[in-house]
């Protein structure tokens, strides 16, 4: 169980009675009066801005007592790939509040489309010299350069410089940080046509990596409805 303040434990004993009917709107409930200080540090608010709301649920879980099966299902919740995990963006956006709800979309925007847009241009990169019959040791700097118009250790050591890196060990929220670096760099930099169609490339490679997943974790049938995100 991690370490949480008087308000946080009032909160989570306030909405700990989860059971199958209720944990969605429960968890998103808490997440919506979680109190943030941006001022401090959080590894759920990428940039100091934007919110893996998941990363947070599950650290509020961590203290919550909850049946072995229930918890599985919870988890399996989280994990469907879907931008509003299966609600509407209506019912999501109520339940999680406006302010977590548009710093989620900056989460979503500066780093699980920006993701898709570099593994996009990266496929792209390596189908083009596979058949020119070029190596591809050089794709991922290539790409780097391509969208951002330098390569990965350029932007990587102006990333380090300007940012405090508060442990030696490398964690995910490490890779998004330097990710959500590069989706503002490339929101400043360029031009708008350049930077509409990288968005929509992005997008659509993100819908068909959301698809694949939903069959093959047999969500096509289920409940879940797959919703449009441009």
């Amino acid at each position: 169980m991690s370490s949480l303040t008087d308000y946080e434990n009032d909160l989570v004993n306030k909405y700990s009675d989860i059971n199958e009917k209720n944990y969605q709107i429960n968890i998103l409930s808490m997440i919506r009066l979680w109190k943030i200080n941006k001022k401090s540090h959080y590894d759920y608010l990428v940039g100091n801005e934007a919110l893996n709301w998941k990363r947070l649920a599950v650290q509020i879980l961590n203290n919550i007592k909850i049946k072995e099966n229930l918890l599985i299902e919870i988890y399996q919740w989280l994990s469907i790939p879907e931008i509003y995990s299966g609600l509407s963006e209506f019912q999501f956006r109520q339940l999680i509040g406006f302010e977590k709800y548009t710093s989620y979309l900056s989460y979503f925007y500066g780093v699980l489309i920006e993701r898709s847009i570099l593994c996009y241009v990266e496929r792209e990169n390596y189908k083009k010299r596979i058949s020119n019959g070029k190596s591809t040791v050089n794709v991922l700097n290539v790409s780097y350069e391509h969208i951002y118009g330098f390569s990965f250790l350029t932007l990587y050591e102006e990333y380090c410089k300007k940012s405090t890196i508060l442990n030696k060990k490398h964690y995910e929220y490490d890779d998004e940080n330097f990710t959500y670096y590069c989706f503002k760099k490339r929101i400043k930099d360029s031009e708008p046509a350049k930077l509409a169609s990288d968005t929509k490339k992005g997008t659509i490679f993100l819908q068909e990596l959301m698809r694949s997943e939903e069959k093959r974790l047999g969500l096509s049938n289920n409940k879940v409805k797959y919703s449009k995100i441009y």
